[in-house]
């Protein structure tokens, strides 16, 4: 586990090959996480669909989002209807309440990990309170790159160190650690905001 030090952007919360917080086993028995009703996390999920609804008004037909970890649908619910949009993830009690709740488009699979070859990509990739959960966020961002993503919307905490994090995260970034990780997987930062706890960027393919 990396320790925090003065030039320190990104820390690493595991020891481990593989991050069990990673894995469908891990989140099989979760609960659903309702976050577009909680005051805490709605801002964020606001401010992603601000910035995928600004994609949609200017690349319109041709645009269509995947949303990767979708939690139980809550920023699927907030995009336009006429938006072509659908989601994963590997929670069932999120992918029922997407499906059966929010009437949104909602597959359940190891969207990660043994069905990622199976996802569909789209043009806008959401990965919202999803990297800092995965083994290797930097190969999924490079993998983005090759299977033709255009752009990103993802969020994580700005805040987060070795010292203090969530226990279901893996990784932890401040502001310029969060930045540096699309850079150097292949990607342009155009936005990057902070929002309370979060931190929230809109990256394009470099190539």
């Amino acid at each position: 586990m990396e320790q925090p030090g003065h030039d320190v952007t990104e820390w690493k919360l595991f020891d481990t090959e593989v991050a069990h917080v990673s894995t469908a086993e891990f989140h099989r028995d979760r609960e659903r996480a309702p976050h577009l009703e909680q005051e805490f996390h709605r801002p964020r999920l606001e401010r992603a669909r601000d910035f995928i609804v600004d994609l949609w008004d200017s690349e319109r037909p041709n645009l269509m989002v995947s949303d990767l970890g979708c939690g139980d649908g809550g920023l699927l619910k907030l995009l336009p209807l006429d938006l072509p949009a659908w989601g994963y993830d590997f929670t069932p009690a999120n992918v029922r309440a997407a499906t059966e709740e929010r009437l949104v488009a909602v597959r359940l699979c190891d969207v990660f990990g043994a069905d990622w070859r199976d996802v569909v990509i789209g043009g806008v990739v959401v990965l919202t309170e999803v990297l800092e959960h995965l083994t290797n966020p930097r190969q999924v961002l490079g993998d983005l790159v090759d299977r033709g993503a255009r752009w990103i919307i993802a969020s994580s905490p700005v805040n987060e160190t070795a010292a203090e994090h969530a226990p279901e995260h893996a990784w932890a970034w401040d502001f310029d650690g969060y930045a540096e990780l699309f850079i150097n997987s292949g990607w342009r930062v155009d936005k990057h905001e902070t929002l309370g706890y979060f931190q929230i960027i809109q990256a394009s393919r470099k190539r």
